[in-house]
């Protein structure tokens, strides 16, 4: 733990320091917090996975070419871009403390169960919502919780001694799971996408993305459901022992019950302190996962209680946050990049190539999914592709689409990435744990699935292009 802790106090403090410039903007919290970012990256350098270390090269090649190409005010540029990336890598690390609160919760336990013990089409449907609601406050760690669980119960005794019936119990299992946490980026409101469009695209606004993404993530949902419905082989359905279903609708309503704690608070720091809703969820974030975790301490009394979660919490961080060294740098770097890039390229530039004719307008919501979805299959992160795109389309002086659609498009494109790429995080994770290949689960289970949704997404975002242009 020893050999953690100065990374993660020199993370804690570029957190207070964001936080603080959420509450109270002032450029010494800001500058701390581009110092302190800088230094946890060098001291888990060695560490990083190649990926992360590439865009940190990236990101130091396009600095420089900053400073010798005539950037304006390449200074600002570069601090304007920092503060990009710290904010961005504050996001992502105030999840631990949601992260944290629910690896020990009474009600995270009792919900999953809910989600598992169900009858077959009900399992299917629920395991979906799981994955989505989960995946809000867990982020991928969703799919090890109930990943987990399915194994557990997808015995050979729950099939009836049936290997076949086994098999495919654990494919619907798994696809469910894998599509409901898919749509976190287009319909949670605390998902690191939203964010990262409300940051590099101003004229967008929570109020207008996230419904929009949620019916979007409807249809995708949707589409898995009747597609299961379809391939849910009736003939076996009578060699299956009878179930009881877990009937806990009030651990279901309590974990919603959170999720939307964390909304609301964040909409009322919003008003409060005058700042955008992506910046509100840096504050109600921690709050939330800090009562949560004091809730499960407090039989003891309350200065009891508060004393026991401190403890935990710095020493879960110590061990933690150094953990998180790749996504730290691979999520700040691309927030750089994409700043920096904007800043760089000129505006009518990007308008030509914008409005070039090589690219009609109608298809520009499918070249929009594929322009993230491509790159994830080769193992491209899809917070720099959306980053990076995102961030080019503000610069650019007009758009032949409203920027919902285009917006829409990128993270219908992550989506997929997440449905469609072995490179993934979620399908290895996935992989391990049913001992088969990536490859197997995003492919040869989910290939249709992605096909379908792709035309899907594609229609549906071309329809929408019309109404809101």
């Amino acid at each position: 733990m020893s050999g953690g802790r100065p990374s993660a106090l020199l993370l804690l403090g570029m957190i207070a320091c964001v936080l603080g410039d959420v509450i109270a903007p002032a450029e010494a919290l800001r500058m701390g917090a581009r110092v302190l970012l800088v230094a946890f990256l060098a001291a888990e350098w060695r560490r990083m996975a190649v990926n992360a270390k590439v865009m940190i090269g990236l990101a130091l090649g396009l600095t420089m070419g900053a400073a010798v190409t005539g950037t304006a005010e390449p200074g600002r540029v570069i601090a304007s871009s920092l503060d990009t990336g710290a904010f961005f890598a504050t996001f992502f690390a105030n999840q631990f403390f949601l992260r944290e609160a629910a690896r020990t919760s009474p009600l995270v336990s009792r919900c999953s169960t809910f989600f598992v013990n169900q009858t077959p089409g009900r399992r299917y449907a629920l395991l979906t919502l799981g994955g989505y609601l989960f995946g809000i406050i867990l982020n991928i760690g969703v799919l090890s919780l109930l990943g987990i669980m399915i194994k557990q119960r997808n015995s050979l005794e729950a099939a009836g001694g049936n290997e076949q019936i086994r098999d495919i119990r654990e494919r619907r299992m798994i696809l469910a799971l894998l599509r409901g946490f898919s749509i976190t980026p287009l319909a949670s409101p605390l998902s690191i996408s939203l964010a990262v469009l409300l940051t590099a695209l101003p004229s967008l606004h929570w109020s207008s993305m996230l419904p929009l993404g949620m019916a979007t993530g409807t249809l995708v949902l949707g589409l898995g459901w009747v597609q299961d419905r379809i391939q849910a082989p009736a003939h076996l359905r009578h060699l299956l022992p009878p179930t009881e279903p877990t009937r806990d609708m009030a651990a279901l309503m309590g974990v919603t019950g959170l999720v939307l704690l964390v909304f609301v608070m964040a909409l009322a720091f919003e008003v409060l302190l005058g700042v955008p809703l992506s910046r509100a969820m840096l504050v109600s974030t921690p709050l939330v996962g800090l009562g949560w975790l004091a809730r499960q301490y407090l039989g003891g009394g309350i200065a009891k209680g508060c004393a026991e979660t401190g403890r935990r919490v710095v020493t879960q961080a110590a061990q933690t946050f150094p953990a998180y060294r790749t996504e730290i740098a691979i999520l700040s770097s691309a927030g750089f990049i994409g700043t920096l890039f904007s800043a760089m390229i000129p505006p009518e530039t990007l308008g030509t190539l914008i409005a070039s004719p090589l690219a009609p307008p109608a298809a520009l919501p499918a070249l929009a999914i594929l322009a993230v979805m491509g790159p994830a299959l080769i193992g491209i992160n899809p917070i720099v592709s959306v980053t990076i795109i995102a961030s080019a389309l503000s610069a650019a002086p007009s758009l032949p689409l409203s920027t919902e659609s285009l917006a829409l498009g990128l993270i219908g494109g992550w989506c997929l990435a997440i449905n469609s790429s072995a490179m993934t995080a979620s399908a290895m994770l996935l992989g391990e744990l049913v001992g088969k290949p990536s490859k197997t689960i995003v492919l040869g289970w989910n290939g249709l699935f992605t096909l379908a949704a792709f035309a899907v997404l594609t229609l549906w975002l071309t329809v929408l292009s019309r109404l809101t242009q």
